[in-house]
């Protein structure tokens, strides 16, 4: 199981957190979910996210719920240090559009000088 130290978030208009980005503990790329996707990672079992601060205290991300809203939050442990709500806001480059490719057209055909002139039967 992969698990991700946070590093950052994205807030929607609201307030409410639209999801997080943090560093991947087996190859160290940074990698950014929505909180869709998120919980939908923790729920699977497939990744763990973790806040940890800089004194080394850390919280477990888990989902938790208000009525059918289901949200993102750290176990509570009395640290405020290790929670998502003290992250900074993500500021990573805006993903490039893939060019489109130039539509097939076949080379023109270039003529040549003829060598031999007779047809060979």
């Amino acid at each position: 199981m992969a698990i991700i130290f946070l590093n950052c978030k994205k807030l929607a208009s609201n307030g409410s957190i639209a999801g997080v980005g943090g560093t991947d503990s087996v190859n160290g790329t940074q990698n950014h979910f929505t909180e869709a996707d998120a919980i939908a990672a923790i729920d699977r079992g497939i990744i763990r996210f973790v806040d940890r601060d800089d004194s080394g205290h850390q919280a477990e991300v888990r989902v938790s719920h208000h009525g059918q809203h289901r949200f993102l939050e750290t176990h509570r442990d009395g640290i405020k240090t290790d929670n998502l709500d003290r992250l900074p806001i993500c500021h990573h480059a805006p993903v490039q559009p893939t060019p489109v490719p130039l539509p097939y057209r076949p080379a023109p055909v270039h003529r040549g000088h003829c060598v031999h002139t007779k047809k060979l039967v």
